[in-house]
């Protein structure tokens, strides 16, 4: 995905502006204008922005989102042209003099020997409606380990689907990630693999690690929490429990399989690498190896291609196995520290891993508490999953204020807010912080229905970035849910980076999926005639006034439009 941001010297005359016509090229020479499902008569029909301007200066483009494709990567070529109204508000020609192009690489995320990926968290959208239905069901009935290779459901103009045709949009450059690990230890023999899962039902991670099992190259801890042991009123037990029956009936040589959850939650999601006993390369970050972790839930991942970093992890893992006893792993000295990694193939990383004691546990969330509220930061995006008032910790309190300053630039989504909820005002500078799992408006015309989320989480990350576009910003992120409970009690592992690219990266995350639900939060009706409400259609401003509010030194747009051009 890339963002693009468009920028102009000067406010436009009144009445004047109709926004900007974006195309982009590909290598094979093909050109095609960004979508816009909005157009001037409020209609359903799906047009380019070369005739329906883009009434924005933001835009995030996934490259193939209107084909049924998979990801589509390589150099983009992206060519943006203010559009402008003649007197009688018709859409002046295109004016070649006033388009910059630009050129992109749109390819997974590298930094050095660091990859980042993320799910697409995209089945509550438009484009997953249009692909696959609202209505479309993530798994079938029977057994969780089956073949995602079977139809799922049919589209009207591209025909029958797959599981894992859906599997492989929902899941994105993450879910790549994950896999491919897996297959790279499947295609070589001499790797072996440490593992760390919370939820776990995807049924082809369970299908390669079971291969693993039988070539006894595998060692895993899943979480064994009541949520993932209880059986239920139908005597069914959990998919974690039916794995392990089955990986013991696999399991060869060094493959064994350990169950525990600290003082709560065996909580971290990681696959590690070795080679002649040497660890070499690992994956981690806040998704969960289930379905709903990797084709519901917005999450990342992150894989450091480093013997440093992925020997720290197999170390930590060799402590916790035929362990996982938080009292004895509070003692030692990975729960005591905060471990700093740096080379030139890496960027600046920070890596802690718990459960702490409860007085380490403390500073270190109030240590990034104080970055996250230091008056010198310009910006603070955050994607949270749990940020509700009883959420223990100074961390997420000082999230739930911060959009009420208007001297920053605050842009956040969580799943649960408790009902702080901060929605896009105009003339307003105070920041942004939706509630996903509210955002459930009946959407206008030319909107279709969209999945519902039901008790599925929407936002699973867990990650925070400050001063994005500056020389000192940082992300933190990982499995951690940013609490002072967790810290304590929990299995997890937090890293700081300190790196304006990855934080940019990041950035983008939270500017995609806040304005996503935001739109899905504003009510916009109108009376009928007999007093009730309508919903009334969307449509492009044909006016030229819908550029105010970017040029209002009092509203948050104008703000976002300097900071982000």
């Amino acid at each position: 995905m890339t963002l693009l941001t468009m920028n102009l010297d000067e406010k436009p005359a009144e009445g004047t502006f109709a926004g900007f016509t974006i195309f982009y090229s590909r290598e094979d020479g093909s050109k095609r204008p960004i979508m816009n499902l909005l157009n001037f008569k409020g209609s359903d029909t799906l047009t380019g922005s070369d005739v329906s301007p883009i009434q924005a200066f933001k835009w995030v483009h996934f490259p193939g989102s209107y084909q049924q494709t998979g990801m589509l990567t390589g150099d983009y070529t992206y060519e943006a042209t203010p559009r402008f109204f003649n007197q009688r508000h018709k859409i002046l020609p295109l004016d070649d003099s006033l388009t910059v192009k630009l050129t992109i690489n749109v390819s997974d995320f590298n930094e050095g020997k660091l990859s980042v990926g993320f799910t697409r968290g995209f089945t509550k959208s438009q484009a997953y409606a249009n692909r696959y239905g609202a209505r479309q069901k993530l798994i079938p009935k029977g057994d969780w380990m089956f073949d995602t290779n079977q139809v799922a459901g049919a589209n009207e103009k591209f025909g029958d689907f797959t599981y894992e045709d859906m599997y492989v949009w929902l899941g994105f450059n993450a879910r790549r990630l994950v896999y491919g690990l897996l297959k790279e230890a499947l295609n070589d023999p001499a790797v072996f693999v440490d593992m760390f899962a919370y939820d776990f039902n995807d049924p082809v991670i369970a299908d390669m690690c079971l291969q693993l099992a039988s070539m006894g190259r595998i060692r895993i801890i899943i979480d064994n929490a009541a949520l993932h042991t209880a059986v239920n009123k139908k005597g069914k037990i959990t998919e974690e429990d039916d794995f392990e029956n089955k990986f013991k009936l696999k399991a060869t040589g060094i493959s064994k399989i350990f169950r525990c959850h600290f003082a709560r939650y065996s909580h971290c999601k990681e696959i590690i690498l070795k080679k002649d006993n040497a660890a070499y390369k690992v994956l981690t970050g806040s998704t969960n190896f289930s379905y709903t972790g990797l084709y519901v839930n917005a999450n990342h991942v992150l894989v450091f291609d480093d013997t440093i970093i992925a020997t720290y992890y197999a170390d930590v893992f060799n402590i916790c196995w035929e362990n996982g006893n938080a009292p004895s792993f509070r003692t030692t000295q990975f729960a005591q520290q905060i471990k700093k990694f740096s080379s030139q193939d890496i960027p600046e990383t920070a890596i802690t891993v718990s459960p702490h004691a409860e007085e380490f546990a403390k500073n270190l969330i109030d240590s990034i508490t104080a970055i996250v509220t230091d008056t010198n930061n310009t910006s603070v995006l955050f994607s949270v999953m749990e940020m509700g008032e009883s959420t223990s910790g100074s961390l997420i309190k000082a999230l739930r204020e911060l959009h009420k300053d208007d001297s920053i630039y605050t842009y956040g989504i969580t799943d649960n807010s408790s009902g702080q909820i901060s929605l896009y005002k105009p003339g307003k500078k105070t920041g942004i912080l939706i509630d996903a799992k509210k955002a459930s408006r009946e959407l206008p015309p030319p909107f279709k229905e969209e999945f519902k989320l039901g008790l599925f989480h929407a936002i699973h990350h867990k990650f925070i970035v400050t001063n994005f576009n500056k020389s000192d910003a940082r992300v933190y992120c990982g499995s951690s849910n940013l609490a002072l409970g967790g810290e304590k009690d929990n299995g997890d592992n937090l890293i700081c980076i300190n790196d304006p690219d990855v934080a940019t990266v990041f950035a983008i995350e939270a500017l995609r999926l806040t304005d996503h639900y935001n739109f899905r939060s504003i009510k916009q009706t109108n009376k009928n005639t007999t007093g009730g409400t309508i919903i009334k259609p969307a449509k492009l401003d044909s006016t030229g006034r819908w550029v105010e509010r970017f040029f209002d030194e009092n509203d948050i747009r104008f703000v976002e439009r300097n900071l982000l051009g």
